[in-house]
């Protein structure tokens, strides 16, 4: 009889240090578990969204060269090239359009066509120099193809200068630069400057230099 209630006394304790033990356990595991996902979330690094800064393209450039240089008549592509120039420099297009030296070849240069432009990008300054190829159809006589150049291949090398609006890069200023015949390559004697990158559907070999550079009138 004394030994079963020992016996009973030590299962007794026997529970309840297990208890205890089961318990230390449980909240020391809670601690350990709440520790981890304290530190995990301390860790967890911030993403944070950069937004990339686009930069002046060649395709910002030829996508302004094909507005400003297709066109059936003088004026006719007005509306197009618009939304790529500053308000500035549309009313001083406008103005040159309406100059009576290029309001009487209204109507005698039509159809024309922009095809190529060998672009030299300052990204840094926001400038380019184009090489450009486009086609008219000259007449002679007022609505009539009598005696017309038709597919007239023309080249102008101009100077675009933009500013940038939001994401959008406007033009802002428009040079026509007079070449002359020189011994330096087209692209030192143009250019000038190590900021510039070439962009060309085709490849230039010419051995022009820039004399200077005077406003451009429209075309």
């Amino acid at each position: 009889m004394y030994n079963q209630k020992k016996l009973n006394l030590i299962k007794k304790a026997g529970f309840a240090l297990l208890a205890l033990l089961v318990l230390i356990i449980v909240v020391f595991g809670s601690f350990t578990a709440g520790k981890i996902s304290k530190q995990a979330s301390t860790k967890t690094p911030q993403v944070k969204t950069v937004k990339q800064e686009t930069k002046l393209s060649d395709k910002a450039v030829n996508g302004f060269l094909l507005a400003y240089y297709t066109k059936k008549d003088l004026g006719e592509n007005s509306n197009r090239y618009k939304p790529l120039m500053t308000e500035a420099m549309f009313k001083e297009a406008q103005a040159d359009e309406n100059l009576p030296v290029n309001q009487a070849y209204k109507g005698y240069v039509i159809d024309q066509v922009f095809k190529e432009s060998t672009n030299y990008i300052d990204e840094k300054n926001m400038v380019a120099i184009c090489v450009v190829t486009y086609t008219n159809t000259q007449l002679s006589q007022l609505n009539s193809t009598v005696g017309a150049v038709i597919d007239q291949a023309n080249s102008d090398t101009i100077r675009l200068s933009f500013t940038k609006s939001g994401d959008q890069y406007l033009v802002n200023d428009i040079e026509s630069m007079v070449l002359k015949t020189g011994s330096e390559s087209a692209t030192e004697s143009i250019l000038g400057s190590d900021d510039y990158t070439a962009s060309s559907s085709s490849s230039t070999s010419s051995s022009q230099t820039t004399a200077s550079s005077t406003p451009k009138e429209s075309k």
